[in-house]
């Protein structure tokens, strides 16, 4: 059951939505926040279970503990508050509709909260990234997505103070990307990117198209973690080293300096 609820927690967190003029909205298949969390669902009966038993999670412990109990007073507030609405006072009433707003946003960001407590975290999740994204299917409209797609990248990084540095940029024509590689740095950059990776689908109106077709393109992201360090130990006994000299006629150099020198690490036969 709980393998089942970490997957369904992930694809939510893995769908993405284009949103721009002329756009079509995409279903990635994904559940809904409120169908994920509705009464009776496996989210919600697996966190009253744990919440009930006072156990420690492998993923979250505690915290997802916490979250879940708070989400569960969030909810019963917001219940209390709603029964103000139908006050004779209007005073009373404005007040209650203020609050249930506020409300309704903490229940929101407690539900995003408790998905991200579900997945569990990698070693990798605190360290850099790099970014690649590559036009797939559709030709120029392709492109096009591509370089929108790479430019909110960007414009995320640097919401989120991150450093952003392009390494590679092979624009199209009229505009659009080819292919282009960034390097990101910031405080767990790589946990927030890490689910973009794959293939992401438009389907519109291109700029390209004249007759009002809604044509179907494609591009790839690729988000590697950048490692924080490497331990390189090489064993000398390990290496071959192999000298070349000249030989010939020549000046007063000749068999007497090393002109080529090439290295044989034994164990791997790299050189």
């Amino acid at each position: 059951m709980r393998s089942q609820l970490l997957w369904s927690a992930a694809r939510c967190l893995w769908a993405r939505q284009v949103v721009s003029p002329a756009r079509r909205h995409l279903n990635c298949g994904s559940l809904p926040l409120e169908e994920l969390f509705a009464r009776g669902g496996p989210l919600r009966t697996f966190l009253e279970r744990q919440a009930g038993s006072e156990a420690q999670l492998q993923v979250g412990g505690s915290e997802l503990l916490a979250a879940a109990k708070l989400l569960s007073e969030k909810e019963q507030e917001l219940q209390e508050t709603e029964h103000l609405l139908h006050d004779e006072n209007e005073d009373l009433r404005k007040l209650a509709e203020n609050e249930i707003t506020s409300c309704q946003k903490e229940i929101t960001q407690l539900k995003h909260q408790i998905i991200l407590l579900l997945v569990p975290s990698e070693e990798t999740d605190a360290n850099d990234l790099i970014l690649e994204v590559t036009a797939g299917v559709g030709g120029q409209e392709a492109m096009l997505f591509t370089s929108e797609m790479f430019d909110m990248y960007q414009q995320y990084a640097a919401f989120k103070r991150w450093h952003f540095e392009t390494l590679e940029y092979f624009p199209s024509e009229i505009g659009g990307l080819r292919h282009a590689s960034a390097s990101i740095g910031g405080l767990e950059a790589y946990k927030h990117m890490k689910f973009e990776g794959g293939v992401h689908r438009v389907q519109r109106v291109p700029k390209t198209e004249k007759q009002g077709r809604i044509h179907t393109s494609t591009m790839t992201v690729a988000v590697l973690p950048q490692p924080t360090e490497i331990n390189l130990v090489i064993n000398p006994k390990d290496l071959r080293i192999d000298t070349k000299r000249a030989s010939g006629a020549g000046g007063q150099h000749v068999n007497t300096t090393d002109s080529a020198v090439r290295i044989v690490h034994l164990p791997t036969g790299w050189n």
